[in-house]
């Protein structure tokens, strides 16, 4: 099982679960940091919290794949869960002593474990609606958006117990406008990956529900949405944190997309909404960086 688990995580980008992991635990940070001119969070919990993302989002793909195996079999025919690289038990088995292990090593810090539990018994919740109610229909990705902005506001939630003014203050406005614009400008992705200018008739997508123009609206307001929410955040516009307009740094990127798919191009850029993501990321964390000096 072993071998078997180790070729799956390998068959997936793990670069790119690290990214996020990093991301979401020092870019966020540095947002909250910014938010408050307070100190950041040490090194070591920071990256605990890194660690944990990346993992938690490498079980999340576990269990997307269990849910989605009628799927894969036809819209993806090569998942390591299809081919039978990998077995369903193997992965339950993945999620229950990732989870474990998971908990165990964010048990010392206090307050973080308990956000982190609360990331974990929301989704168990989610599945065991959409496991009993068949709910949301995995055929209408939009219904699955109010489940899981959710989902990553509880993340939010747990970098933010993690920081320094976690540890004694519960959040404020300018915490929860930090936490919302780094979702919105995860969704950018989400939204960005699955627009296809002419879907085949069973794929999931939001073009199915809201027409190729709409979604794209949508796919490119998110930054700027995002962006919007980060200043209210962080506030440059006030003496000595000028360094926040560095959060406006990415949006040249869903520009070009907008621009190539406009022109024709049959689907929006994956890799561009990926590179957004990353400067975002970085941007949060020069932020920090500034804001510490």
């Amino acid at each position: 099982m072993i071998t078997r688990l180790t070729r799956y995580a390998l068959a997936y980008p793990l670069w790119f679960y690290a990214a996020v992991g990093l991301g979401w635990s020092y870019g966020l940070t540095s947002a909250y940091q910014a938010a408050h001119r307070t100190g950041t969070a040490p090194a070591s919990g920071l990256a605990v919290t890194a660690a944990t993302i990346a993992v938690t989002f490498l079980l999340f793909r576990a269990v997307d794949d269990v849910r989605d195996l009628a799927y894969d079999r036809v819209q993806n025919p090569r998942r390591p869960l299809v081919t039978g690289a990998v077995r369903v038990r193997d992965l339950k088995t993945l999620f229950v002593l990732g989870v474990g292990v998971l908990l165990l090593f964010n048990a010392p810090r206090g307050l973080p474990v308990a956000g982190y539990a609360a990331v974990l018994g929301y989704l168990c919740l989610t599945l065991l609606v959409e496991w009993r109610w068949k709910w949301p229909d995995a055929d209408r990705p939009l219904l699955h958006l109010p489940v899981n902005l959710p989902l990553q506001t509880l993340i939010c939630l747990y970098v933010y117990l993690g920081s320094t003014r976690g540890q004694s203050e519960p959040p404020s406005g300018r915490d929860v406008a930090a936490a919302l614009g780094f979702v919105l400008a995860l969704t950018h992705l989400e939204f960005a990956r699955r627009l296809v200018r002419d879907p085949a008739p069973h794929t999931r997508t939001y073009v199915h529900q809201l027409g190729v123009r709409d979604t794209a609206r949508v796919t490119l307001a998110l930054p700027f949405a995002a962006a919007t929410l980060e200043l209210a955040a962080v506030r440059p516009w006030f003496t000595g944190q000028a360094a926040g307009w560095l959060v406006l740094l990415s949006l040249p990127l869903p520009l070009v997309a907008a621009a190539r798919f406009r022109r024709g191009a049959a689907r929006w850029s994956v890799g561009l909404a990926v590179l957004y993501l990353l400067v975002s990321f970085a941007s949060f964390a020069a932020i920090g960086l500034f804001d510490g000096r």
